[in-house]
């Protein structure tokens, strides 16, 4: 995850995430071609991000990990342009496994606090 998040190498996600992965909770379409779609996106948009693991739980075929992205906003996100405001955005992200692969994940970020944090949606103090 951080190879690939963290630097922005899509190229491995064939290594850890199985040809017809589904990522619930992103929007993307199922196989790798999206995850890398997505990988470039965040790396566009945010060139200097860090993906921080706090936490891994596994047990048997099925996983756990807690994250953290920090990031400046650089690059065009969503329709988004570049706000140039730093973000944190933490994650939690529950998987299964298959043959050593990720098949099936379930993605849940605070989308609401980073579209806050960029500026698009107000804060509770500003309104």
């Amino acid at each position: 995850m951080e190879q690939v998040i963290g630097e922005g190498q899509a190229d491995l996600v064939g290594e850890f995430l199985a040809e017809g992965i589904e990522l619930h909770g992103t929007g993307l379409a199922p196989g790798l071609p999206a995850v890398a779609q997505w990988v470039a996106a965040m790396t566009a948009a945010f060139p200097d991000r860090k993906l921080t693991i706090n936490d891994v739980v596994a047990e048997g075929d099925k996983g756990t990990v807690r994250t953290t992205l920090t990031g400046t906003h650089r690059g065009e996100l969503q329709g988004i342009p570049a706000t140039g405001k730093p973000v944190r955005q933490p994650s939690i992200t529950v998987f299964s496994l298959t043959n050593g692969k990720i098949v099936e994940a379930w993605y849940v970020s605070d989308h609401l606090s980073l579209m806050q944090q960029l500026g698009v949606i107000p804060t509770a103090q500003e309104n």
